[in-house]
């Protein structure tokens, strides 16, 4: 944040510390001995520019780290509060993006044929960075997080499966898939597509954490043989898309006067358009036609590019060009599956490296 020189002229504040003074801790920004709800009143006030602080206050307050104080240290100093079991009262960003530090998510994650409860899994909210592993019941707990957030679940063996928080509290047992010959993992990562430029009445608007890639993603997944008949494309979960059908389903805040025709998430196989998401969602489905396949390495493209809505050619337009006044719908989405009932795929170098990756 950069400082208003008038304001900083006019409330300077000291604080009764002296410049010697050794705080306890990272986070005890008062220099009191512990961490507490006065220790984030004083960041919050720096943050919205009413103070300045001490050398040692603004080290105490550095959580990253980097040498500034920013809403990210404040985040990180919360979520270690919130693992002391404190209470605090967090202030400055929309109340449906923060945690609650009082509470917790709760769930219990079990395997979708026999039902039994699978230790060791690794549960995410990975636009946080906060992650957990399930206890020798399948048990896990998760700072509470408003709805709107993408939860993934990832374990040795399992296809990795994420769902949209829509209520805070327990959570319905999660079911993971074993993988088998038909399925294929073609990426077990949360992405967010865009260029970080959205109104705060865009659909998830206040879920995004995660800074944009840009307006396209690519993958590759690999044909063993030419398969017998139509694949399908398996998505996660989807968050953030603002068209008209969202707002007509009571997604996005935005008015649809204001929407594109074809807006929304399209999707490319080798090259050709074969699907447009308009509406966020879990456990998404598209088909890839047979006779866009090829044997050995076929190519996904998921984009929100305008030129890409348009209908130009991938090949046409460069991924990196965004023109003045150019905007992109921001979206998130996590998990990208093949699945092929005949088992004409091999099983990708992702997949194998992540299990032996979560069986550490």
């Amino acid at each position: 944040m950069q400082w208003r020189s008038a304001l900083i002229l006019g409330i300077l504040v000291s604080l009764g510390f002296g410049a010697g003074v050794a705080w306890a801790e990272s986070g005890d920004v008062n220099g009191n001995g512990r961490i507490d709800d006065e220790d984030f009143r004083l960041i919050d006030q720096y943050l919205d520019g009413s103070i300045i602080l001490q050398d040692n206050q603004i080290r105490a307050a550095d959580t990253d780290r980097d040498g500034k104080i920013t809403r990210k240290d404040r985040d990180l100093l919360a979520r270690r509060f919130a693992k002391l079991g404190v209470k605090a009262t967090p202030k400055g960003k929309s109340e449906a993006s923060k945690i609650q530090l009082d509470s917790s998510d709760s769930g219990v994650v079990v395997d979708k044929v026999t039902g039994k409860p699978l230790a060791g899994v690794e549960v995410s909210l990975p636009d946080e960075n906060v992650t957990v592993r399930t206890d020798s019941q399948g048990r896990f707990r998760l700072p509470r997080y408003a709805p709107g957030k993408i939860l993934t679940v990832r374990a040795s063996t399992y296809v990795p499966k994420s769902v949209t928080l829509s209520r805070s509290g327990s959570l319905a047992d999660l079911k993971l898939e074993q993988l088998n010959a038909q399925l294929t993992v073609v990426d077990d990562h949360l992405y967010h597509l865009g260029n970080d430029n959205f109104d705060p009445n865009s659909a998830n608007a206040v879920q995004f954490s995660k800074p944009a890639v840009g307006g396209r993603y690519e993958k590759t997944f690999d044909l063993e043989n030419y398969p017998a008949q139509d694949l399908t494309l398996r998505i996660g979960s989807l968050i953030g898309v603002d068209t008209r059908e969202s707002v007509a389903a009571g997604q996005s805040g935005l008015r649809d006067r204001l929407l594109p025709d074809r807006g929304g998430l399209r999707i490319f196989l080798n090259g050709s358009a074969i699907a447009r998401l308009v509406l966020n969602g879990d456990d998404l489905t598209v088909p890839l036609p047979r006779w866009l396949l090829q044997k050995g390495s076929n190519t996904l493209v998921f984009s929100t590019d305008p030129f890409d809505q348009a209908g130009i050619s991938l090949a046409a337009t460069p991924a990196s060009y965004y023109g003045p006044g150019i905007d992109l719908d921001d979206i998130e989405f996590a998990h990208v599956i093949i699945e092929d009932v005949t088992g004409s795929l091999v099983q990708g170098q992702l997949e194998q490296n992540m299990a032996k990756k979560l069986s550490k």
